[in-house]
């Protein structure tokens, strides 16, 4: 890329990335709001359904029902623009709704909007820099005021407004202007595309607000509407009892009008998390959502619960430094980076993830409180279901590692090299796998991955190291930024549902950590791949996300071959319920 691209790509990491890190905590509940929205919407079955439009049948005389589910604390309010403990984003869903929603996959569907701005229907211009809403003519509030563009100017007032200081994180500073040439059209004018159009006025907890209900738009920590809503959504706010309980009733005056099935929902204020558990198990609520391993273990004890495991932005994998680990001359500067001796090669570094047994990770270590993982795609829009999992095959593993020169020909049951460019023969195969400690799990991982390549004749010492030792910066001398390692092991993954600063940030070649930037880049494998960093560049200024999704699953086919890390298991959080 040029250097001006590389600048406007930076540009727009550090924009984009503090609208992605806002959403770092709150989108991990995205599952459990789906289940309670689930719960509210489409009991009693309780099944999932894809959104779609209302039910043409009401519901059955006697349907309607009450749902208490117990919450650790008291949500800061129902406005989650402000704060990002999670519980905004659960109430504020069932009184709030966006010009969009986002569905249990991650996807977008269309809400207070008639239909999602596409390219095909007009929504979206040419450029990208013009994005038309349609709205739906016939929602009120549930004070019983119209429902109209201009809330949706309000809005926008409110985020752009300086003295919220929320224009840079949710992207409305890439708005010049907004027109709203009637009370059901609202037209944005973008200074460059953006990536989120879909999500930007959209749910959980952060869609469109009543001018008339709320405030000052210059003053958005003192709206009414914070802590007394006036929604669009199936709920209104019945009572709150601060540090007992909030009480949800179903709103008369909601758009679908066959919806919710609900009646109310009682959120009674629990803090201590074994009496959330005991109120499920002894019948006393209907659900508990973000499971700890004690609540866990207690509650499968319970006949009749019902279990949801949903994904979380959390993901176990193995990190290779594709270069020589550098030695420091006097002064502290890095000699010239090299290729690691074995790393380097893709084909070793498939050998060895054909080597590790997933599966038994998930059920030793994780208690099958985790998934099979084969990318780093795996949730949400961006999701590339095609990309085939790596079988676990040591044999074929012991293939690739002699097609590499790796061949033990001294009968010592670990592998040297023979003919292996670049490095002298009968060189021991040996690299060290560093994590964190303090995580017994992450720590038994560490011991089975490590056993699994001994099994293929890889002599691999392991260690344990602070997690500021291996992940800090590079004033504070982390060991990933100033290459000292071989192999790693860790969990991370991108926040909300669009990985694509993400991804620019761990694989793009100009985000090798460096003593300029300060260590702040993420490719701290030395991973450079000219199409990956073409692919990253053009995903960037891709507005429609199914565009940028096609992007992402060429890229997950890339590394899929590349193997720069491997992609081990994602956990999952876990919900119980009658």
């Amino acid at each position: 890329m040029s250097e001006s691209a590389n600048q406007r790509v930076g540009e727009g990491i550090s924009r984009r990335l503090g609208f992605g890190l806002l959403f770092v905590f709150a989108r991990s509940y995205a599952g459990a709001l789906s289940l309670i929205v689930g719960l509210a919407l489409f009991a009693p079955g309780c099944q999932p359904q894809t959104p779609g439009p209302p039910p043409t049948e009401p519901p059955l005389p006697g349907s309607l029902k009450t749902v208490i589910i117990p919450i650790p604390s008291d949500p800061p309010g129902f406005n989650a623009y402000l704060s990002d403990t999670g519980y905004e984003e659960v109430l504020g869903e069932l009184v709030y709704e966006g010009l969009a929603e986002m569905g249990p996959d991650g996807s977008f569907y269309a809400r207070l909007a008639r239909e999602l701005p596409t390219r095909e229907n007009g929504g979206i211009s040419a450029d990208g820099l013009t994005v038309t809403w349609k709205l739906r003519d016939h929602i009120v509030w549930s004070d019983g005021t119209p429902f109209t563009s201009d809330d949706v100017l309000f809005t926008y007032e409110a985020l752009h407004h300086p003295n919220n200081k929320l224009a840079h994180s949710t992207g409305v500073d890439l708005i010049d202007s907004v027109e709203t040439p009637d009370d059901y059209t609202v037209v944005l004018n973008y200074r460059e595309p953006y990536a989120n159009i879909w999500g930007q006025f959209s749910g959980r907890g952060m869609g469109i607000f009543p001018r008339h209900a709320c405030g000052d738009p210059g003053w958005m920590a003192g709206w009414d509407c914070n802590t007394e809503p006036v929604g669009t959504g199936p709920f209104v706010l019945q009572s709150w009892e601060e540090d007992k309980e909030l009480v949800l009733a179903r709103n008369p005056l909601y758009w679908q009008t066959e919806r919710p099935f609900l009646d109310r929902l009682i959120l009674p204020v629990v803090p201590d998390d074994a009496e959330r558990a005991d109120l499920l198990g002894d019948g006393d609520a209907h659900a508990s959502l973000w499971l700890t391993d004690d609540q866990i273990e207690y509650l499968q004890e319970i006949e009749g619960l019902r279990w949801a495991s949903l994904p979380t932005r959390w993901l176990l994998r193995v990190v290779f430094n594709l270069s020589q680990p550098p030695n420091e001359d006097e002064t502290g500067t890095l000699q010239a980076i090299t290729p690691h001796f074995a790393l380097a090669d893709p084909l070793v570094r498939q050998a060895l993830d054909m080597a590790i047994n997933r599966q038994q990770l998930v059920e030793e270590v994780f208690a099958d409180r985790a998934r099979v993982a084969s990318s780093e795609f795996y949730h949400g829009f961006a999701a590339c279901p095609d990309i085939a999992e790596t079988p676990y095959d040591p044999e074929a593993a012991r293939a690739l590692l002699a097609q590499s020169g790796w061949l033990d020909l001294d009968g010592n049951g670990v592998l040297e090299s023979h003919g292996v460019p670049n490095i002298p023969d009968d060189t021991e195969f040996r690299i060290t796998l560093l994590s964190i400690e303090g995580w017994d799990s992450l720590t038994k991982a560490q011991k089975l991955i490590a056993q699994m390549w001994t099994d293929v004749g890889v002599r691999v010492p392991y260690d344990l190291t602070g997690a500021r030792d291996l992940r800090g910066g590079w004033q504070e001398g982390g060991l990933e930024v100033h290459g000292q390692f071989d192999a790693d092991l860790w969990d991370d993954g991108y926040p909300g549902v669009d990985p694509t600063d993400y991804l620019i940030w761990r694989y793009a070649s100009w985000s090798v950590p460096s003593m300029e930037d300060g260590g702040r880049g993420g490719n701290v494998m030395r991973f450079a791949h000219p199409e990956v960093d073409s692919l990253l560049g053009h995903a960037l200024t891709q507005v429609d996300p199914l565009d940028r999704r096609v992007s992402f699953c060429q890229i997950a086919s890339i590394l899929g071959e590349q193997r720069p890390m491997l992609y081990l298991v994602y956990f999952t959080e876990t919900h119980a319920f009658s």
